[in-house]
């Protein structure tokens, strides 16, 4: 029998219930769940962890995370965001990365089905826009402080001190830099806005949007481009139709990077009829996962 650990104690409080249903879902195709509240490693065929260690943050339940990767394999499932959370209403959808949290390593089992398109189009009310042929100023969206497991230990400000750097080799556009709205107070990123306090010092026509301040497409208004390190909320401008540059191939929309930095007046703008469906087959409701849909297509495939 097919045996599927699933580290509920590498989380806490409602995240937990994602787990569990994803384990009801397997239940239903005959596989032995097991769900573990401790700090506890145990061998299993398959196992299932809360996104991953992040950057920095040494808490009993990060760390713990890293000890089941290190020791279960690559057969390992992780719970992470919607890339298109912004546009959440009634209905929640989650990623199920198989293999590796970071999308460029990881098996989202993305195919051709286009069965669920509809669907979640409907469901997160998503329309993609054509692409946006003017425009004013260039975004700089963050990643959480250096924290998160996506920022691969770059940090935020210092990221956003060397981007800026290279932009302005190329384009004198206003930048506005948003921060993300999940970065903490602390030592590390306290250190890091110098490169922040250098950046607004140095370079004209850089304004910095404060946490909580405005709405992501408050800022993406009249917006010629945007750029990011591997942030989800570079999707939300690629659907609004503004080009996105992404500077790590991690980054979940990579694939729709308009170039370089240097082609930041002449983007690449390719299509994105594909994108739903790359979208579609990362990403689940509970029901869904409760149902055993994303188990029995992962093991079909």
């Amino acid at each position: 029998m097919t045996t599927l650990n699933i580290y509920l104690s590498t989380t806490g409080g409602g995240k937990r219930d994602i787990m569990r249903a994803f384990g009801e879902g397997a239940e239903l195709d005959g596989v032995k769940i097991k769900y573990i509240d401790t700090h506890t490693y145990e061998k299993s065929d398959y196992a299932m962890v809360f996104a991953y260690k992040s950057e920095g943050i040494d808490t009993p339940n990060h760390k713990f995370r890293q000890e089941v990767v290190d020791k279960h394999g690559d057969k390992i499932f992780f719970v992470d965001s919607n890339v298109l959370k912004a546009y959440e209403k009634d209905v929640r959808y989650f990623r199920f990365p198989y293999k590796s949290v970071h999308p460029n390593k990881a098996d989202y089992i993305l195919d051709e089905d286009v069965s669920r398109n509809d669907k979640i189009i409907k469901d997160l009310n998503l329309k993609i826009k054509p692409w946006r042929k003017d425009g004013k100023h260039i975004c700089l969206f963050l990643n959480r402080g250096i924290g998160g497991f996506s920022t691969f230990g770059k940090p935020c400000y210092e990221w956003a001190k060397e981007t800026i750097e290279e932009i302005r080799k190329y384009s004198d556009r206003p930048i506005l830099i948003r921060s993300h709205r999940h970065a903490g107070v602390n030592a590390q990123l306290t250190k890091d806005k110098e490169n922040l306090h250098e950046i607004l010092k140095k370079h004209m026509n850089v304004k910095l949007t404060a946490l909580g301040e405005t709405d992501i497409h408050d800022d993406l208004k009249d917006a010629w481009a945007c750029v990011v390190h591997t942030s989800t909320s570079g999707a939300v401008a690629m659907l609004e139709g503004i080009p996105m540059f992404s500077t790590h191939e991690a980054c979940f929309s990579h694939k729709w990077n308009a170039g370089k930095l240097s082609d930041i007046e002449n983007p690449i703008l390719k299509d994105r009829t594909y994108y739903i469906t790359h979208f579609a087959n990362a990403h689940w409701n509970l029901e869904e996962v409760r149902q055993g849909i994303l188990w029995r297509k992962h093991v079909q495939n």
